[in-house]
């Protein structure tokens, strides 16, 4: 009897200990990590521990194993307060994903090449110091590397990231780094996200580089070129336009009131997105499982559920589980093409975003691969995607909310007495914003970016009164592409009703963007119909035989009539656009050239012969 009780007890332990729900050596490496910790202030790993009754990382706060393989592949323990050494971590060797944003790990030296399977890394907001972690050359998947505010000193290894051919994303602000950016190999890489600001970088900005903004490079005293030129000599136009930019400062703060009244008079509009939602999505993917009380207490890591919901921008603290998201109230904004579209006020915080719920869209896996892409466009005129859940029953995407509303908002709601007028200053800042967007999504070739539907509508003004184009990328996630309103809809999409022999090209969003400066010179809002036949045809009308401006443009402008010459400059510029014939259409980075030439100089006369004598070069190259 006591052999057969020895005997079970045995059989017990060994079938707990090698259970295939968990590994091991994954076990004793997180034991010996948590015991090394010199403080875990809010006792965040609590549940770390072998459990007999359920022998497996499900409650592993922060911890996600392979189904299969039973290993560690992704830790996520941000915003902990976690002090001690990272050094530990090394023997998870299956991880694919290590986040550990916003704690005190002060390891030095770090050496990467135990993680040959990462894909993506976050270390960013800790006190992590010496060298550039060594072993990078080893990471052939690393997608995306945060090494931003830590103490890193020593120069960037750009020859070894040159060999790291999927990397999307490179943060290393706010660091000692010194040295330089040269590298040549680096510009086959196809980054989208590139910060180095605030170190102690010297010499020459590489070509390759300059495509992004200023941003990515400031706090550098001894860095030059590139980007950085271009600001300085942006200084001088910047003083001729000061008492232009002043006007156009104090109507954004008029606007902005009335947009904040509007938005106050909603919310009575509020609908209750929580525990019918909650509930529902619970029992759609549980079942009669584990109670919602537990699996919500573990996040991110906790569930199958929440390890689908992709967090891009860490920098801002952004720390989104889906829970949060349909446990929080939310607004209904409106119904689309796409989904539905929802401002979410997060539970427990001041955070507010716009989730967007996406109807129908390709295979999960196409869908993965396209929103990491957008998912890294960093610019200051583009909605930038912070979070995305795909899962097989539905799709959200996450977005700042943008509260000033949009251009389409701006130029027609409200039209009559009481109304602030949108003065032409701010007209042309935002056309010129709005063209900078879109010639920078338009700069990438691999993949070759385009918007699909760009309308008024989709063009947000920011808390600074920038204009930025939202919904990047989102005509690409559908069955049905170019599903483009037909106000804005190019002549060529029109002339074939086989969709799969209609070939979407930048000058598609050409077309669209020359719509929109149509709506912003006429005050006009676009038909429904077929597009030609609405604003474009109409505004050509109006003008033939005999130049009639002032039938074409916007009352509201009556009071800036002295501008009329920027005016006419600009519905020139709107033409071209809306060129019947693609290769008649400039280029994206031409036409914001012009705007700002209009902003700058008022008219476009000195350099509109070599444009258009550029029109059909630059349009076989596009195609």
């Amino acid at each position: 009897m006591i052999l057969a009780s020895k005997f079970f007890f045995f059989f017990f332990f060994f079938s707990i200990l090698f259970s295939p729900s968990l590994s091991n050596s994954d076990i004793n490496t997180l034991l010996s990590f948590k015991a090394s910790l010199i403080s875990d202030p809010h006792n965040s790993l609590s549940s770390w521990r072998v459990n007999s009754t359920h022998p497996s990382f499900d409650s592993w706060f922060g911890v996600t194993c392979n189904s299969r393989t039973h290993r560690v592949i992704k830790l996520v323990l941000d915003n902990l307060y976690l002090t001690g050494s990272a050094q530990p971590l090394s023997q998870l060797t299956h991880l694919r994903l290590l986040s550990l944003n916003y704690n005190n790990f002060s390891s030095s030296n770090l050496n990467l090449s135990s993680w040959p399977n990462m894909k993506h890394l976050y270390l960013s907001h800790n006190q992590f110091n010496g060298i550039f972690p060594t072993g990078i050359v080893d990471l052939h998947r690393l997608l995306r590397l945060d090494l931003s505010y830590n103490h890193f000193t020593g120069e960037i290894p750009m020859t070894e990231l040159s060999r790291l051919p999927k990397l999307l994303t490179l943060r290393l602000e706010a660091n000692s780094f010194t040295g330089t950016l040269d590298s040549d190999n680096l510009s086959s890489l196809s980054i989208l996200n590139f910060n180095v600001s605030d170190n102690r970088l010297t010499g020459q900005i590489p070509t390759w580089l300059s495509r992004f903004p200023v941003s990515s490079f400031a706090g550098n005293k001894n860095l030059c070129g590139g980007p950085l030129d271009s600001a300085f000599s942006n200084r001088t136009v910047e003083g001729e336009t000061a008492v232009r930019s002043r006007d156009s400062s104090r109507l954004g703060i008029v606007v902005l009131i009335i947009v904040i009244f509007e938005a106050m008079a909603m919310v009575a509009a509020i609908v209750t997105v929580t525990w019918y939602c909650y509930t529902r999505t619970r029992r759609q993917r549980n079942g009669k499982g584990t109670s919602g009380a537990h699996k919500g207490k573990y996040g991110i890591g906790g569930g199958a559920r929440d390890e689908e919901m992709v967090v891009f921008d860490f920098d801002q603290g952004c720390n989104i589980k889906v829970d949060d998201l349909l446990k929080s109230s939310a607004e209904l904004l409106g119904k689309g093409s796409v989904g539905t579209t929802y401002k979410v006020k997060m539970d427990g915080g001041d955070a507010v975003v716009v989730v967007k719920r996406v109807r129908e869209r390709k295979k999960r896996r196409e869908v993965d691969e396209w929103l990491c892409v957008i998912g890294g466009l960093t610019h200051s005129n583009i909605v930038s995607l912070r979070a995305y859940y795909n899962s097989k029953d539905e799709l959200l995407l996450v977005y700042d909310f943008l509260p000033n509303g949009s251009l389409h908002s701006l130029l027609h709601e409200n039209r009559g007495p009481g109304r602030t007028p949108l003065d032409w200053s701010t007209r042309l800042k935002l056309a010129s914003d709005a063209a900078k967007g879109l010639a920078f999504l338009h700069s990438y070739n691999k993949p070759k970016l385009f918007h699909g539907n760009l309308t008024s509508s989709n063009i947000v003004v920011d808390q600074s009164g920038n204009a930025r184009i939202s919904d990047i990328g989102l005509q690409q996630l559908l069955h049905t592409q170019f599903f483009i309103d037909d106000a804005y809809k190019a002549p060529e999409l029109k002339l074939n009703n086989n969709f799969s022999q209609r070939k979407f090209t930048h000058k598609c969003d050409v077309y669209s963007f020359g719509v929109v400066l149509l709506e912003i010179l006429t005050g006009k809002i676009t038909a429904s119909g077929d597009g030609e036949s609405s604003i474009v045809k109409w505004v050509r009308r109006q003008m033939e035989p005999e130049e009639k401006p002032w039938e074409v443009f916007d009352f509201e402008l009556l009071r800036d009539r002295e501008l009329e010459e920027e005016m006419r400059a600009l519905l020139q510029v709107a033409f071209m656009c809306c060129s019947a014939l693609p290769k008649d259409r400039p280029k994206m980075s031409i036409i914001h050239g012009m705007i700002e030439d209009i902003r700058t100089k008022g008219s476009i006369d000195a350099s509109i012969n070599s444009i258009m004598s550029n029109l059909s070069s630059d349009s076989s190259a596009d195609q």
